[in-house]
């Protein structure tokens, strides 16, 4: 039997799938990526993966979009799901305040922060493989459960209830999570896309995950200013705009006349960051490390350990019986 009769037959044992061998290719160079299809076996690290399809991301209720880099696939030695990246080479410019970023992929960095992290639970885990023309193809486990961002979106609860009753257990493994992103940053890597949707909740343990590693900047304090946007849509129960406030019903006349342009995040100027003026029972600790990610702060934060320290203080001040320090 040849090597292409024996995949045929692990397919199908593995899927239920009736392929031809001229229907896949076996492949080992994946550089160009986007001929790869349904049926095809990606081989490397020694191992064999049998393509499903693309994966798709969902991103502020936006239809899901393919993602066609990022791979659905079978280990086809275990019959374990894995999501194969394979090198995308993008870059695009973000604002803080006038300030202009450029971030672009890094399949290496990914690469790497893969190898500090691993068996480090607040993080997805995997490991990176070289195919035959040296392309880093990142093979990760699938994490069964939900962004924080569809999470909390989907909390039937008032603001303030939401606020009292479940914003202490948030905050405080969202600790666990900066923290995390302090390791990287002692270890000379970085996150490069801190995001509401790149936290999964573990459904099996409720831990927080970080997810997708490859972008990257030349400002270290990237992953530092982003951190502001996770507190902002965890102590806001969500997205708080201007438009959103003032067209709506939900505040008083008072409370809109008192918003000002400098109350708006320093990334999405359409977004309030000072909170405290939607929400007055937002204690003062909490609202001050908002208040450093607005669009004209006072202070801002030098790096990320002043940041930690920072929040830590607030958790141990404000909500005392969230922390286990």
């Amino acid at each position: 039997m040849s090597e292409k009769e024996e995949l045929i037959v692990k397919i199908k044992d593995l899927t239920g799938w009736d392929v031809k061998s001229q229907r896949f290719k076996i492949v080992t160079d994946t550089t160009q990526w986007m001929n790869i299809i349904r049926g095809d076996v990606i081989r490397i690290g020694g191992k064999d993966f049998l393509v499903k399809g693309n994966m798709c991301e969902t991103r502020f209720g936006i239809e899901e979009q393919p993602k066609y880099w990022v791979l659905n696939t079978i280990e086809m030695d275990s019959g374990v799901d894995k999501i194969l990246k394979m090198v995308f080479h993008e870059e695009f410019t973000a604002h803080i305040g006038i300030l202009k970023i450029r971030c672009y992929r890094s399949p290496e960095k990914e690469a790497d922060v893969l190898s500090l992290v691993r068996g480090d639970p607040r993080f997805m885990q995997g490991f990176a493989y070289y195919d035959d023309m040296n392309n880093a193809v990142r093979a990760i486990d699938f994490i069964k459960g939900d962004t924080i961002f569809n999470y909390i979106y989907m909390i039937n609860k008032s603001h303030e209830q939401f606020f009292f009753e479940d914003i202490p257990t948030i905050l405080r493994k969202l600790f666990e999570s900066f923290r995390g992103i302090q390791l990287l940053h002692e270890n000379k890597l970085c996150h490069g896309d801190i995001r509401n949707d790149h936290i999964i909740i573990d459904r099996a343990t409720g831990e927080y995950k970080w997810i997708d590693f490859d972008l990257k900047q030349d400002v270290s304090d990237f992953d530092t200013w982003s951190m502001g946007n996770i507190i902002s849509y965890s102590v806001g129960k969500g997205i708080r705009t201007f438009g959103q406030i003032i067209k709506g019903n939900d505040f008083s006349d008072e409370v809109k006349n008192s918003l000002e342009p400098s109350d708006s995040s320093a990334f999405h100027n359409y977004r309030v960051m000072n909170l405290v003026k939607l929400y007055p029972y937002i204690p003062p600790k909490l609202s001050d490390i908002l208040l450093h990610f607005t669009i004209n702060p006072k202070a801002f934060y030098s790096g990320i350990d002043e940041f930690c320290d920072d929040y830590h203080n607030m958790i141990e001040t404000e909500f005392p019986s969230s922390i286990n320090n």
